[in-house]
């Protein structure tokens, strides 16, 4: 299988939209003369500057632009499908065919869930279904690292952590060592079943799982902010949207991905 890789253009894409969602959503406006940790900053900053995301306003501070605020918009459409669609494969157990989130409207709490999603007997796919979509990985599993408050905004220390800190390590080396769909093919007594049938099977049970959980109080959270902003709003807030059955009915097509994902 390719090892994956991550560019420094990458990383800053990546770096800035969660910089973007910060200073949108928190509200956050960091000022044209950084200090302390801040500085760790310059860099996503000046390529947010770049692209017009964010612009200077009294010769003070950086402030998100209406051009940043729809790039957000269309991050967060995409990330908003990721927390409904990819978290049902994050456990599977391949030898059953069972999906952990069959079984979550049974659980009295999240921590009781959580606590069953800990089981050895679960394996990822999300990588192999995001593959088999022709979606990117690495996106995936930074999507995954935000909703799992993998860069700590509330730790010290996490504006270095954004650009220059090993969590892109992290991710690259879940994308290398997970597990890849063409790996799913096997053999048994009536013969030889293709990779390709495994994974699209997958795909459709796990959707079909999402379906009924659209039902169910299952409303997954949008990223978290701790503590209060320290600015007013410049632009309005992006909100994570939510899509109905209708919407991901369309995902029991195991090659479907939504216009959300298209650049």
């Amino acid at each position: 299988m390719k090892k994956y890789q991550l560019s420094t253009q990458q990383k800053k894409d990546f770096a800035g939209i969660y910089l973007l969602e910060y200073m949108i959503n928190t509200p956050y406006t960091p000022p044209i003369f950084l200090e302390g940790n801040d500085q760790d900053l310059e860099e996503v900053l000046a390529e947010l500057m770049a692209g017009g995301w964010i612009e200077i306003h009294n010769n003070e501070k950086y402030v998100p632009t209406e051009k940043g605020r729809k790039r957000l918009k269309k991050f967060m459409a995409r990330y908003s499908e990721y927390l409904t669609i990819f978290d049902i494969y994050c456990a599977v157990d391949l030898e059953k065919g069972e999906f952990a989130f069959s079984r979550w409207a049974e659980f009295d709490s999240d921590e009781a869930f959580r606590a069953y999603l800990q089981e050895e007997r679960w394996d990822d796919l999300r990588v192999a279904v995001a593959e088999y979509k022709e979606m990117d990985p690495v996106e995936i599993v930074f999507m995954s690292f935000i909703n799992e408050g993998r860069f700590g905004r509330s730790e010290s220390g996490w504006q270095f952590d954004l650009l220059l800190g090993s969590v892109w390590d992290d991710i690259l080396e879940i994308c290398d060592t997970a597990i890849h769909w063409q790996e799913l093919g096997y053999e048994d007594d009536q013969g030889v079943v293709p990779a390709e049938d495994v994974i699209e099977d997958i795909i459709i049970r796990g959707t079909e799982i999402m379906l009924e959980l659209l039902g169910e109080d299952y409303n997954p959270a949008p990223p978290r902010h701790e503590g209060d902003g320290d600015a007013e709003y410049v632009v309005d807030e992006v909100e994570m949207p939510g899509y109905g059955k209708k919407h991901y009915k369309k995902y029991l097509d195991p090659g479907y991905k939504s216009k959300n994902w298209i650049n």
